[in-house]
């Protein structure tokens, strides 16, 4: 007897949860693109701009301000 229901792989939950954040910066939800930390912490395209300067010291990776972690750029 097939299952009703199907199953979600675990990649695809992951990718659904983090469609669902919004930015910890200016509240914004529903993002069409936003970067992301490995803790959670998210920030969209508009506040990274305007906060590069203090979460970058080379343009190239940035850390995130929760938990100090380094992410990159993706320009390398």
């Amino acid at each position: 007897m097939p299952r009703t229901s199907k199953r979600i792989s675990s990649y695809k939950q992951k990718k659904l949860k983090a469609q669902e954040s919004s930015c910890h910066c200016c509240g914004k939800g529903d993002l069409p693109f936003a970067w992301r930390c490995r803790c959670g912490f998210t920030i969209c395209q508009e506040c990274m701009d305007e906060n590069v300067w203090g979460m970058s010291c080379n343009g190239i990776t940035w850390e995130c301000p929760d938990c100090s972690a380094q992410n990159g750029f993706g320009n390398q």
